[in-house]
């Protein structure tokens, strides 16, 4: 089984490598990245390195705390990045590794669940956010003991939740049908079942007063749930229940996963409807190519849309408030422009094979760049723009925040995109991991900051003028 994961591994990389012409140009410069992006072990360390700088200012808070409570709390807070990128990871890159094609050649061997290939291959991406959280759990050793062991079984049960959820949202949300009476339909079905799917987890946050009463402090509700390893028995008990339900489901998910991937895309005809050509200029034509990939295979549009749902409880607080503090506003655009960057990873992952198309059409690299980014901001700037509407309500001079939550997003979004092809001058799709994804948000989070400082001590006109001038730069940049 290793030596199969290990193969689709390097095949993965390989196919992606071979997208880009500048690297598959140059025998030299393809041997070398392919050593290093194939390789499951040195691709693990690499990123790994990056994630134990974060867990190590981790373990620092943990060390601060208090007391066990306090520590225990914020160990919690901290369980979440597992599950996040266990979702996340899994659904956009199970959909991007089927549309590769790497799983053809196990179809017709006589394998009865071949997606545990695909399962293990999606958890390798898993093990670095686990890994950060390690300096954390041993500083809850030290200091606590059991508290600390459970905290790491905590870890592990809420990657490998997140992992199952990605799973589920894949092979429930992620398939592609075409055609048929209620097309459509079923599309915005798929896409609304997404979002509920995940809002689900923010149902459980609005009601966990309700739980707290019913159990107590041992919310059942994860991360919620991680804060009951002060209690070792009853957060034993609550961490059985999760593996007793995560199990099955798991095996039963695998099941129909592998049969989704046999039957390959479901195409029906019921009727013969009228086709109207369009035109459109080059970037909107690839943009609306994108957009309708996406709501068609809907595991994609978590990864546009997920990174809202961490800043979602921060709107949620301002619009039921009552009243509306500038800053406490402000600081909700800077963060869904910080978040809107993370959809880099998936825009980039789109195209699958199609790719080899698209090269064989008349297409600057301008033009594809640009498309991509109307693309990641489809969603942060709809609901910036939505938040500051709805706000506006309660205080109609926030409107004039409207331009900073379309020009925000669009800023290190541009900022990403120039990132990723920096020196490229063919089209290309540049290899990405959480990684790359880490440190473009630590580049991003500098230069919000700088935008964020200005507003702060001078004024809305002077960061809103500063972060224009910063992203026609960037795209002046990106047009060379």
């Amino acid at each position: 089984m290793r030596e199969i994961v290990k193969i689709l591994y390097k095949e993965l990389h390989y196919r992606r490598l071979k997208s880009n012409p500048q690297i598959a140009a140059d025998p030299e410069r393809f041997r070398k990245q392919f050593k290093n992006a194939g390789d499951i072990k040195r691709g693990m360390a690499l990123q790994a390195v990056a994630f134990l700088f974060f867990g190590v200012m981790m373990a620092g808070a943990i060390a601060g705390a208090e007391d066990e409570t306090r520590a225990a709390v914020i160990f919690a807070t901290y369980a979440l990045l597992p599950f996040v990128m266990g979702l996340y990871i899994t659904a956009v890159n199970a959909s991007y590794a089927v549309s590769m094609g790497i799983f053809e050649p196990l179809k017709p061997l006589p394998i009865r669940t071949g997606s545990k290939y695909l399962s293990l291959l999606l958890a390798i991406d898993n093990v670095p956010a686990v890994i950060a959280l390690l300096p954390a759990a041993i500083m809850m050793m030290v200091k606590y003991g059991t508290s600390g062991l459970l905290g790491l079984l905590w870890v592990l049960t809420g990657a490998f939740l997140g992992h199952v959820l990605g799973l589920v949202v894949f092979t429930f949300f992620g398939s592609a049908s075409v055609g048929g009476r209620f097309s459509k339909l079923r599309t915005l079905a798929r896409t609304l079942g997404v979002i509920l799917f995940i809002g689900i987890f923010y149902a459980l946050n609005y009601f966990q007063g309700y739980v707290n009463e019913l159990f107590s402090k041992y919310s059942l509700a994860y991360p919620f749930s991680v804060a009951s390893i002060t209690d070792p028995s009853h957060s034993s008990l609550i961490l059985l229940g999760y593996l007793v339900i995560l199990v099955p489901l798991y095996r039963f998910i695998l099941g129909r996963l592998w049969s989704g991937l046999e039957e390959g895309a479901k195409v029906s005809r019921s009727r013969t409807v009228r086709f109207k050509a369009e035109t459109h200029p080059p970037v909107l034509a690839l943009a609306l190519k994108d957009l309708r990939i996406v709501f068609r295979k809907s595991a994609l549009l978590v990864g546009l849309v997920f990174p809202l749902f961490i800043i979602l409880p921060s709107a949620v607080g301002i619009l039921t408030s009552g009243k509306v503090e500038d800053w406490a506003l402000a600081s909700v655009l800077l963060m869904i422009a910080w978040m809107s960057s993370v959809g880099i990873d998936t825009v980039l992952k789109i195209d699958g094979r199609e790719f080899e198309f698209l090269r064989s059409l008349p297409i600057t690299v301008g033009q594809f760049v640009r498309a991509k980014l109307l693309v990641m901001n489809a969603v942060p700037v709809t609901a910036g723009v939505g938040l500051v509407l709805a706000v506006s309500y309660l205080d109609v001079k926030t409107l004039a925040l409207l331009p900073a939550a379309v020009i925000l997003p669009l800023l290190t979004s541009s900022v990403a995109l120039a990132f990723f092809y920096h020196g490229e001058s063919e089209l290309s799709v540049p290899e990405t991991n959480f990684g790359h994804v880490l440190v473009l948000m630590i580049i991003n989070g500098v230069t919000l900051g700088a935008i964020a400082g200005l507003w702060y001590f001078l004024g809305y006109p002077y960061a809103l003028a500063l972060a224009t001038v910063g992203f026609a730069a960037v795209q002046a940049f990106l047009s060379r």
